[in-house]
């Protein structure tokens, strides 16, 4: 049954990992239903086909989503709004027309500041207090196009990666909900971004989890909380053997003093103390 002033909506879900799964989810019994989901062709884990099939929800897997034929199948679902949350392809102007309402993205940034690939673990690298996450409909850019919703997630000092993913993806289904329900009740509020200055990150790859003990003790500290579990661990040697280090700790107040980045200058019940760069 719909709500008041609402007029339900035909939704496509494009998606991946758990903040895919748990909006699935929260959409059951809603006035909005889910008439096709599309899975990336390498999920990252299978919670959504799992619960997309339990639902008897129609399963798409395209190795290309603007290919004619993929754009023909989606068009036959008739949605009425595309909606992206963590799928890894780049929907162009005919895929997106395929829905009337047009598409809308969920991206864990804080638009326009850090668009691009993996934004939290660059936004734990730069130190930052807060992450936000983005509703905004997409155009012919990369996290470029009208904002309709957005929220913040707070991270403290010592909050890792999983730390920060577990709040994003918390907050991911109730951002949904909220923003599904504005487009259903027309004109939705529309905050354009394209004029704006911002930020774009490239996609963490092999070789960059090595750590530079020159660098100071803040960038190390954020570095190692920033791709440490589920990222695949700062990188460092000891002896010549490869050591990954999951957890790090930096007090700002401590002395800053010149000497030879990456020796181990002591240690204690909890670790080692290893000198950086300050």
């Amino acid at each position: 049954m719909g709500r008041p002033g609402l007029t339900p909506l035909r939704l496509l879900l494009l998606g991946d990992g758990a903040w895919a799964a748990q909006t699935l989810a929260a959409l059951q019994g809603g006035p909005h239903s889910v008439v096709g989901v599309l899975l990336r062709t390498q999920p990252s884990e299978p919670a959504l086909g799992e619960l997309a099939e339990r639902l008897r929800i129609p399963l798409l897997q395209p190795t290309n989503v603007n290919a004619p034929d993929t754009v023909l199948a989606i068009r036959e679902w008739r949605p009425d709004l595309l909606l992206s949350i963590a799928y890894n392809q780049i929907l162009r102007a005919p895929a997106r027309s395929v829905a009337p309402l047009g598409a809308l993205n969920i991206h864990a940034g804080k638009l326009p500041w850090y668009r691009g690939r993996n934004v939290i673990n660059w936004a734990l690298i730069n130190g930052e207090s807060e992450i936000g996450v983005t509703a905004h409909f997409m155009d012919d850019g990369i996290d470029t196009g009208d904002i309709l919703l957005q929220r913040s997630v707070p991270v403290d000092w010592c909050d890792t990666y999983g730390d920060v993913l577990q709040r994003v993806v918390a907050a991911v289904p109730g951002l949904v909900l909220e923003s599904l329900d504005l487009i259903a009740a027309g004109n939705p509020p529309r905050r354009p971004q394209r004029h704006l200055p911002g930020s774009y990150f490239g996609g963490r790859g092999e070789g960059d989890e090595w750590l530079d003990w020159g660098d100071s003790s803040v960038a190390l500290h954020n570095k190692i909380r920033a791709i440490t579990h589920p990222g695949p661990g700062a990188r460092t040697e000891l002896q010549g053997q490869r050591v990954t280090v999951w957890r790090a700790f930096c007090d700002p107040a401590w002395p800053r003093y010149i000497a030879t980045p990456g020796q181990v200058v002591g240690r204690d019940d909890h670790g080692v103390f290893v000198k950086t760069g300050d």
